[in-house]
């Protein structure tokens, strides 16, 4: 399927220019591969949201929805924007014999249809859709925006480089990780890392976004002759995600209330990037001392530890956090971490790693203790500082509040888009 070109436009550059200048509503379309599915679903959510606190319409088109997820209507309380709703595509997938040009194709049409001024697009892994898609969308004559959620765009095919630095110089068939999700056969890698260069590079290359000052120096670092990027950290809804009386959080879980209670968890907390295996050595050192609890899938089947399994409604975790005393993140490689800034939000203490983007929310010596060591023996001393210190415990969950209230609310990520959104407008190649 080809798109006729368009034809006798102003710059889409101008006419957001234009409307952020006169206040006046943006159209906005989100594309991603799941949804408001896991994490980087969810953080697609937070990105509407605050699309539509800012006033504008906002619309979405993923590959696949969870019902779940589908059925909770994302608009914030008090929000002046409008949401247009998801459409899923489920029959566009290479594995259902569809090719990638028809795949762009199909895309393009449906993004045509509902007239963006800006296009976001977020994570494709899942939906094996092709990075082209990102050049057929700009030749429809809007801004179109490339979200950094993972190290996907700047790597080969791997969301996450597991220290391997082929990234820098190139991705090739020598990749240790080539069978593992996102999956891609060895011979396919150097073309797609070749081909991050030509879409992201060069004066006319799509913008990039990045979840975290990390994720942006990866970008910076390995794609050279980037056209624009800049952070625009993750907001969350700090009406929602905030302390609830934690003797009736214990209550309705069923947790005893004179425990100290350690609070775990991740999507998947079987994932080895996650560090389940050392929140299991943390348990098994204290198991009879701590009450341990933990969200995510897997998590009932982990011994010693109260799971609540994978809570696909997110509206209920923050019973979850507030029964707890800490939250204890064990991610060997995280982008940003939204756990941490839900724990803070929820003026939870939190103990975790010092690498990747992790120190950006969670800040040592203010809502969090991170170990430079990379093991249980580190984590453990971190969690003791706690555990003998009821006053910091407070203190730090106090500061951790007091910081997503300044900076990772719906409107501060608003606000943070507006900006990139003028400051890319600024440097249109086209007028």
């Amino acid at each position: 399927m080809q798109l006729a070109p368009l034809t006798a436009q102003p710059s889409s550059y101008q006419t957001i220019k234009t409307k952020l200048q006169h206040h006046e509503t943006l159209r906005v379309l989100f594309i991603n591969d799941l949804g408001f599915q896991y994490g980087a679903g969810i953080a697609l959510l937070r990105q509407v949201q605050s699309f539509l606190v800012m006033g504008h319409e906002v619309c979405a088109l993923s590959w696949v929805q969870g019902d779940t997820e589908g059925a909770i209507d994302p608009t914030p309380a008090g929000a002046s924007g409008t949401w247009l709703g998801m459409t899923s595509l489920p029959y566009l997938h290479s594995d259902q014999g569809i090719s990638q040009e028809c795949i762009i194709g199909t895309i393009a049409l449906e993004a045509r249809l509902r007239n963006p001024d800006v296009i976001i697009l977020g994570n494709l892994h899942a939906a094996h859709w092709s990075l082209r898609l990102l050049p057929a969308l700009q030749a429809l004559g809007c801004a179109v925006v490339a979200f950094m959620h993972d190290c996907y765009l700047v790597t080969g095919r791997c969301a996450y480089t597991g220290g391997c630095n082929l990234y820098e110089m190139g991705c090739n068939d020598t990749c240790p990780t080539w069978n593992q999700y996102p999956k891609l056969e060895p011979d396919k890698i150097f073309d797609e890392w070749v081909l991050r260069r030509q879409i992201f590079c060069g004066q006319a290359g799509i913008p990039i976004a990045a979840n975290s000052q990390w994720t942006l120096e990866m970008a910076r670092r390995s794609l050279r002759g980037l056209t624009h990027a800049d952070c625009v950290y993750y907001g969350l809804d700090e009406q929602l995600f905030k302390p609830i009386d934690k003797s009736l959080a214990r209550r309705l879980l069923g947790i005893p209330q004179d425990s100290f209670v350690i609070l775990g968890g991740a999507v998947n907390v079987s994932d080895y990037r996650k560090g389940g295996h050392l929140f299991n050595q943390v348990v098994q050192t204290l198991k009879d001392e701590v009450y341990f609890l933990a969200f995510g899938a897997t998590s009932q089947a982990q011994t010693g530890i109260r799971g609540t399994g994978l809570l696909r409604d997110y509206r209920k975790m923050p019973l979850v956090y507030s029964a707890a005393d800490i939250f204890v993140g064990t991610s060997l490689e995280e982008a940003f971490g939204q756990t941490f800034c839900e724990a803070a939000a929820c003026a939870l203490p939190v103990v975790a790693f010092n690498l990747d983007g992790i120190p950006e929310v969670a800040r040592h010596n203010l809502n969090a203790r991170l170990a430079n060591q990379t093991t249980a023996e580190a984590l453990l001393q971190e969690i003791e500082f706690f555990r003998q210190n009821p006053a910091k415990r407070q203190a730090f969950g106090a500061a951790g509040r007091a910081m997503v209230e300044a900076e990772f609310t719906f409107k501060a990520q608003g606000d943070r888009w507006m900006n990139y959104l003028t400051h890319l407008t600024a440097l249109d190649p086209y007028r």
